[in-house]
């Protein structure tokens, strides 16, 4: 569960769900205004993320390490939701004994589904690394394929800004819609946690663009800095 940690964490800022009378009124009006915030932020930055990924190059000499590192995260995304998958199927009969039925069959498997198109997505990138603008220079020294290399991290929640934005959002709304109906069940807690939740998955994909985008700004420079002064040897030569 440590990897929902900072899940956990702005879930707790949704706490106004569990309060009544005009705090509750107000937290409602704020998370109403905050989503539809980051939603309008969310549409402006995925076309100025396209721009940005065309204004930033890096260039690699040989596109094969892309094309192992690709396969390597290929066979990972496949193991890890092939084992998802046996676990989420062996534990569903024990777990239906316990929970009953609900929505939360639909949001555990989603949460599997969406990680493997996510994961699968970014293997594929690995083979087409043009479309992160990174581009094949047989003059490409190491240190330039390894500033690429760095790089390439940076880029690839840009280019998939759009499906991870959306990923987040629909698992927000299904694990938002599992929480009320645990209120039907009379489960007050697990309604509580779940609404929470969701509304944390919901406000981190409307603002997941924007985040993507902030972290580009303040980590690429520090490759372009380089880059730049790897340059400086090549200026004059053809």
């Amino acid at each position: 569960m440590s990897e929902l940690g900072p899940i956990f964490t702005i879930a707790q800022m949704f706490s106004f769900v569990d309060m009544g009378g005009a705090e509750g009124f107000f937290g409602a009006l704020v998370m109403i205004v905050v989503v539809l915030v980051g939603l309008n932020f969310s549409n402006k930055f995925k076309t100025a993320i396209n721009e940005l990924i065309e204004a930033n190059p890096t260039s690699i000499s040989n596109p094969v390490v892309f094309t192992v590192f690709g396969v390597l995260v290929f066979v990972a995304v496949l193991v890890a939701t092939l084992v998802g998958l046996l676990g989420y199927l062996s534990s569903f009969g024990d777990t239906i004994e316990y929970f009953g039925v609900g929505l939360w069959i639909l949001e555990d498997l989603l949460v599997i589904v969406l990680t493997a198109m996510v994961g699968f997505a970014i293997a594929g990138l690995y083979f087409q690394p043009d479309r992160a603008n990174v581009k094949v220079d047989k003059s490409s020294s190491v240190a330039e394929d390894v500033i690429a290399l760095a790089s390439f991290g940076l880029k690839i929640p840009l280019c998939f800004a759009a499906m991870l934005s959306n990923a987040l959002i629909v698992l927000g709304v299904i694990t938002i819609l599992g929480g009320l109906g645990e209120y039907f069940d009379g489960s007050g807690w697990f309604a509580s946690i779940g609404v929470q939740m969701g509304l944390a998955y919901f406000v981190l994909g409307a603002f997941a663009p924007f985040l993507f985008y902030l972290t580009f700004l303040v980590f690429f420079p520090i490759f372009n800095f380089w880059l730049a002064i790897l340059h400086i040897p090549k200026i004059g030569k053809k």
